[in-house]
């Protein structure tokens, strides 16, 4: 199995970063964040397509939103194209890095659950095609 060349800690020091450092707006650009936090090309053009990519052995679909490790993708359906974030604690395991929940076109710490949304959490990964993320 190949890994990539970030682990758990550089995404979300990364992806930390652009809370206060963003690159460009990240509005409506969750995907692109995320595979830039995992230091990868794009591979696919929305979070839910994302999702449907991923091999059923590296899928963890379903389940408690808060089992999911630090720096696993969480993938949501809901609207046109999905969502996925950034999981993220130490001390708690509900909260995540993404984008436009706190702010529009920016980066922030939010709820896992995103309750304004309405999105359903349909499971989480730490597989792209390029590598898996090494916990």
């Amino acid at each position: 199995m190949k890994y990539l060349s970030r682990g758990p800690s550089e995404v979300i020091a990364w992806s930390r970063n652009q809370i206060k450092h963003p690159a460009h707006s990240w509005e409506g650009m969750c995907q692109s964040h995320c595979r830039s936090a995992y230091d990868v090309v794009a591979w696919s053009p929305s979070a839910i397509q994302a999702w449907e990519k991923i091999p059923d052995s590296f899928k963890h679909a379903g389940g408690s939103i808060n089992a999911a490790p630090r720096g696993a993708l969480l993938y949501y359906s809901g609207g046109k194209y999905g969502h996925v974030a950034i999981a993220i604690g130490k001390k708690t395991n509900d909260k995540c890095l993404s984008n436009d929940y706190v702010r529009q076109g920016m980066i922030d710490v939010a709820p896992r659950t995103f309750p304004r949304w309405g999105l359903k959490f349909v499971g989480w990964s730490l597989w792209t095609p390029y590598g898996v993320l090494k916990t």
